[in-house]
């Protein structure tokens, strides 16, 4: 799967994306799959099913002009809520230029032209603005603000809950 668009390149990782993939992670994500590599290898493993309703599937999110991996995007089920959701990250040095809109815009597009699901969600931690205006953005539409126990750290997560309606 490759989605190009003005500025960016969207496309399935590969092995040789890990030194720079290796600058998106979070410790929980080191730490769940025993390393950066684990977490790199599980994700292309997901490449070969494709569900989003099931599972997951992750995108690096590359620079059209460099070939630079900016950052990860992805659709797929919410651990906790049990929907289909977008999920995005954008390393510092590209964020506040729209790149995280245009990614979004495009990869939802993708998935609801591709699976048949009503609506995706999108969750974003209340002090996180600049990423609620993504989604807004978007045509993400805000329904409430929702707290739920979080199962890979066990710890309370307060978030905004949003959703963008199929409407094909």
């Amino acid at each position: 799967m490759k989605i190009i668009t003005e500025r960016l390149i969207i496309r399935e990782l590969c092995e040789a994306d890990y030194p720079e993939f290796e600058r998106t992670l979070n410790d929980v994500q080191k730490t769940c799959f025993g390393s950066g590599k684990g977490f790199l290898n599980w994700l292309i493993s997901q490449y070969s099913a494709m569900d989003i309703i099931n599972g997951l599937i992750s995108f690096g999110i590359f620079e059209k002009t460099t070939g630079k991996l900016m950052g990860t995007i992805g659709v797929g089920k919410h651990d906790d809520l049990h929907e289909p959701e977008i999920f995005y990250y954008l390393l510092t040095e590209y964020r506040g230029y729209g790149f995280a809109s245009e990614a979004v815009k495009k990869v939802t597009g993708w998935a609801l032209r591709n699976y048949n699901i009503p609506y995706l969600i999108g969750t974003v931690a209340v002090d996180n603005v600049k990423s609620q205006h993504v989604l807004e953005r978007c045509g993400y539409q805000f329904v409430a603000i929702r707290s739920l126990l979080v199962h890979a750290t066990n710890e309370r997560f307060d978030f905004k809950y949003y959703r963008y309606y199929n409407t094909k």
